[in-house]
C-alpha cells in the first residue's frame, strides 16, 4: 500500500511540474526579491527574465532515487525551461536539500547525456513555440540549502544550432517537495 501511494504520489508531482512547465505569468510566483535571472539571446545584449516556477523534487524508484530541478522564467515573448537531473541516489541523502555545484550537460545526440536541459520558446500569439535543444549546459556555483537558493550560468544550443543562448542567475530561490 505504501508503495502504492508512493507511486500515486510521484505522478502527482511529475503532473504538476509538467503542469508548471506551461503555466502563465499569473502564475503564484516562486521567487524572492533580490534575485537575477539574465538572458543574451542570439547576440542581443541581453534581457532580465521574471522566474514563474523553481522546484526541486524526488523520485524514488528500486534502480535509484533521482532530485529533480524545474525552473521556469519568462518575459512577456520569451520562456526559458530549465531542468536538472541528480543522482542515482541510494541512502537518504535524497531527503536533503543540496543539489552538487557542478556542470549539467544535455545532449540530443547522446541521450546518455541528460542531466541539464535548457528549453527555449518563443510566443506566437496564445501558445509558446519551443526551439528543440541540440545541446545544453548549467553550471551551479552557488547552492545554499538554508537559503533555498542558487547561482550560477547556462547555455544552449537549438534547432541544428542555429539558435544560441547564454545567461546567468544568481540566488533564485527554490521551493523543496518533500
Amino acid at each position: 500500500m505504501q508503495r502504492q501511494l508512493l507511486s500515486l504520489l510521484t505522478v502527482a508531482v511529475l503532473s504538476g511540474m509538467w503542469c508548471a512547465c506551461e503555466s502563465g505569468s499569473n502564475s503564484p510566483s516562486y521567487s524572492c526579491s533580490g534575485y537575477t535571472m539574465h538572458l543574451a539571446f542570439q547576440d542581443s545584449s541581453g534581457i532580465d527574465l521574471d522566474i514563474s516556477n523553481n522546484t526541486l523534487f524526488r523520485t524514488t524508484a528500486d534502480t535509484g532515487n533521482y532530485k529533480h530541478l524545474a525552473t521556469e522564467a519568462l518575459i512577456d515573448s520569451f520562456k526559458l525551461i530549465i531542468n536538472l537531473l541528480d543522482g542515482p541516489y541510494h541512502n537518504d541523502a535524497i531527503w536533503d536539500d543540496s543539489l552538487p555545484e557542478k556542470v549539467y550537460y544535455y545532449s540530443k545526440t547522446n541521450r546518455g547525456v541528460n542531466q541539464g536541459l535548457v528549453l527555449a520558446g518563443i510566443r506566437e500569439g496564445t501558445t509558446i513555440k519551443y526551439f528543440e535543444t541540440d545541446t545544453s549546459c548549467v553550471l551551479l556555483t552557488k547552492w545554499d540549502p538554508q537559503k533555498l537558493t542558487m547561482t550560477g550560468t547556462y547555455y544552449f544550443e537549438a534547432n541544428n544550432h542555429t539558435v544560441k543562448g547564454t545567461g546567468t542567475f544568481t540566488d533564485v530561490c527554490f521551493v523543496s517537495l518533500k
